[in-house]
């Protein structure tokens, strides 16, 4: 007779695997939120960056020349409008808002600025796959800080265009008053010079490979300022005959439009741009040289650009006189403005 054996009955697994494609799914969603919403998080962070980096560095421009410190008010006018000209993501990019709570004054030189992306500075980001898990948006920070220091030289930055000194009459520090820092055709040329300077052969800076003192070089230096360091009583910096009219327009309408802040007819106390309005010259005795000669320098000065270029003249208000490395006394200080966190 034969033996029966029992034998062992499967259970049902196909509701197992529906739980466990479940499961599988709901883990390949949280990847594709991760790199989805991860990546967008990552450029707002970067776009935060770039405007806590300008902001604090626009606010640390708000220099008192007098006591060589940071003026609060104007620091936070000139660094809430560049903040807002950078965008973050919220759903798409949109202005950045800096607060005022959220610029401070670490020292008397210092400005330290936080821009965010939270319900209460425009928005936090909005993330998107990352929604269905119950994350809908997210905060984002970004902090930089700037500072102000005095320079040892005047070293990068020079304009080759120059105002001529007058002992009897000092630079005024006024609104209402402005000064010839080029003439044109129609003004007085003397022996053929318009204020215009030749600085020597310089292998640094935006202007490097520019050589020769002229029309490219004009071009380049007034747009960008000239690469080396120039100290006083230097018995090298030459007039620069003729009126370059094309090469000196161009280059000072594009150091114009890169400016944060384009307004025409204003002073210096309501300016908020990013200083690319502020021109660091030369001060020469005399320009009643005959042709390319030496003059001789004996200051140099910081000058507001009131308005936009119009031909080949250029006028500016007169904002403070340097002398290089010798902070205080009246005369100001030559400063520089770097980024330390």
């Amino acid at each position: 007779m034969k033996k029966l054996i029992p034998t062992r009955v499967r259970p049902n697994e196909r509701g197992a695997v529906i739980i466990w494609t479940a499961f599988f799914l709901v883990f390949m969603l949280g990847f594709v939120a991760l790199g989805i919403d991860v990546a967008k998080l990552m450029a707002t962070r970067t776009q935060l960056q770039n405007a806590a980096d300008a902001a604090a560095l626009a606010g640390a421009s708000a220099i008192d020349f007098d006591s060589g410190t940071i003026r609060p008010d104007s620091a936070q006018i000139r660094a809430q409008y560049t903040a807002a000209q950078n965008k973050a993501f919220v759903t798409a990019p949109q202005p950045v808002l800096l607060l005022a709570g959220d610029i401070s004054y670490p020292t008397p030189q210092q400005v330290k600025v936080t821009v965010r992306r939270s319900p209460g500075a425009g928005g936090s980001m909005v993330t998107h796959v990352a929604q269905v898990l119950g994350i809908t948006s997210l905060e984002v920070s970004a902090t930089a800080t700037a500072q102000i220091e005095p320079a040892g030289s005047v070293c990068e930055g020079l304009i080759p265009m120059a105002p001529i000194a007058d002992p009897a009459a000092p630079f005024e520090v006024s609104c209402t008053k402005t000064y010839d820092l080029k003439v044109d055709s129609d003004g007085l040329a003397l022996s053929g010079n318009y204020q215009l300077l030749q600085f020597p052969d310089c292998t640094e800076g935006p202007c490097g490979g520019v050589s020769g003192g002229g029309g490219a070089a004009i071009r380049c230096q007034t747009e960008n300022g000239y690469g080396c360091c120039v100290n006083l009583n230097d018995q090298w910096t030459v007039t620069q005959p003729g009126n370059k009219v094309g090469p000196f327009t161009k280059g000072m309408e594009a150091r114009w439009d890169s400016d944060t802040d384009r307004r025409n007819n204003i002073c210096y106390d309501q300016y908020a741009g990013n200083d690319k309005r502020v021109v660091f010259l030369p001060i020469v005795e005399t320009f009643d040289v005959s042709g390319k000669k030496v003059v001789k320098v004996v200051s140099f000065a910081a000058f507001f650009l009131t308005t936009r270029p119009v031909g080949s003249s250029m006028v500016g208000q007169f904002i403070y006189e340097t002398v290089p490395g010798e902070p205080g006394g009246g005369g100001g200080t030559l400063f520089t403005i770097r980024l330390i966190k």
